[in-house]
């Protein structure tokens, strides 16, 4: 399977359940993908919105609770920028439902970006405050 992205160490954030959290995430990427150079366009789209809604309720509860955990000075940030990505997927899920092919496109745009912005860059914020504080 030819990947659209590859889930590298550079993405990893050393915290065993967002990393896998994340993996899912780029998971989900890459199947739509292939579902799209197979010619499923309508199953590649039911297939993303549907599984984009579900981890992006799902992840940001369980990441927010990890940073509530440990402490993580910036949680409310964190809330806002997770809040924003919500409710951008929410608005654009409703119009994929639609069969609408820009909001599909948009929305496959997003991910990635999310991935390599939100993952790759914010997130990496609180792996280092929990590398640096755990134990303590």
């Amino acid at each position: 399977m030819a990947n659209i992205f590859n889930f590298d160490d550079e993405f990893k954030l050393g915290i065993k359940a967002a990393d896998i959290e994340h993996g899912q995430l780029v998971d989900m990427l890459n199947r739509t993908y292939e579902l799209l150079k197979d010619g499923n366009r309508e199953e590649a789209r039911n297939y993303f919105n549907k599984t984009l809604s579900a981890y992006v309720h799902e992840h940001f509860r369980n990441e927010e609770a990890f940073l509530k955990s440990i402490g993580f000075p910036e949680l409310e940030e964190h809330k806002v920028i997770h809040a924003n990505f919500r409710k951008s997927v929410e608005e654009l899920s409703l119009r994929i439902e639609n069969a609408d092919d820009v909001a599909f496109r948009q929305g496959l745009a997003d991910t990635f970006t999310w991935i390599i912005n939100h993952i790759g860059k914010t997130d990496k914020k609180y792996a280092i405050y929990y590398h640096k504080n755990r134990g303590k």
